[in-house]
């Protein structure tokens, strides 16, 4: 039985604020837990030194930089240039063996926070801490596991979403949405807005018309398997219900969308794809997504 591609997205390993959590969590590890004192730093050498260092990272989240492929690899080579330096500072600082002299930031309420942060980030599942961080900053990372919005987005493409997007955009026909599945709110798709409500929508023959017009869709393609679907490629005229809108894949011979569920809740539109991150195409990376 031919079995339609149902577009669930996987939340990515590398979730957009996991680079920097990672970075300080090497770091504090390294300072704090290292068997080599080679590699091992004081506390008070890390803040004399590296503060803007852990900064950087979380400002540079904080101010949303990522909501553009380079500012993204800002982030990363950043969050990788402060685990290079703290391991190459702590390298240079204990060869040179020289006196210990305290300074006024060596009190206890200083490192109390650094050591709660360190254990914290040990003990708490680090998918929690980034689940959190992605809510907290708007950003989240996933990974396309199907191929229904072929060929806008592949199978494997890591793409980043801004879900507060449309908290000051207006949704618009054309735009790509991430929301939640209709029969399981736990899982999240990629479609694209194609009626909103109070609109028209008829499928005839392939062609999707909006109050009683054909509408051009040069992103659309139909490579699914060669069947007669009436449902798939005919949809009598329907209005799209106040405060919904209906959705398509690209991939109209491969999708599960408003074909089958009907129009979507507003409310279940949770963000916005803004672009592919990773791929396993090299030259998708950095393409953004329309």
């Amino acid at each position: 039985m031919f079995q339609f591609d149902t577009d669930v997205m996987d939340q990515s390993k590398c979730g957009i604020v996991e680079p920097a959590l990672q970075a300080i969590e090497l770091a504090l590890t390294s300072c704090l837990c290292s068997d080599s004192p080679e590699l091992s730093p004081g506390i008070g050498d890390v803040l004399d030194n590296f503060l803007v260092f852990f900064l950087g990272p979380i400002i540079l989240v904080l101010a949303g930089l990522q909501s553009q492929f380079y500012g993204l690899v800002l982030i990363l080579l950043l969050s990788i240039g402060l685990w290079l330096f703290i391991m190459g500072e702590a390298f240079f600082s204990a060869r040179k063996k020289k006196e210990v002299v305290l300074k006024r930031y060596n009190k206890w309420y200083v490192y109390l926070p650094i050591i709660l942060l360190m254990i914290g980030s040990l003990v708490i599942p680090k998918d929690f801490i980034v689940n959190i961080a992605n809510e907290t900053l708007r950003f989240r990372a996933y990974r396309m596991a199907t191929g229904s919005m072929e060929p806008t987005l592949t199978v494997g493409d890591h793409i980043i979403a801004d879900f507060k997007y449309f908290e000051k955009n207006e949704l618009q026909s054309g735009d790509l949405v991430v929301l939640q599945y209709p029969k399981d709110p736990t899982k999240l798709f990629v479609k694209r807005v194609v009626a909103l409500e109070g609109e028209k929508i008829e499928i005839k023959n392939k062609q999707v018309y909006i109050n009683d017009e054909a509408i051009p869709e040069s992103y659309k393609v139909h490579m699914g398997i060669d069947m007669d679907e009436v449902w798939r490629d005919n949809i009598e005229p329907v209005f799209v219900p106040s405060d919904h809108c209906f959705v398509l894949g690209d991939n109209r011979d491969n999708s599960m969308d408003s074909r089958n569920w009907g129009s979507v809740p507003i409310g279940s539109i949770k963000g916005k794809p803004l672009y592919i991150y990773w791929a396993k195409d090299k030259k998708r990376v950095g393409k953004k997504v329309d």
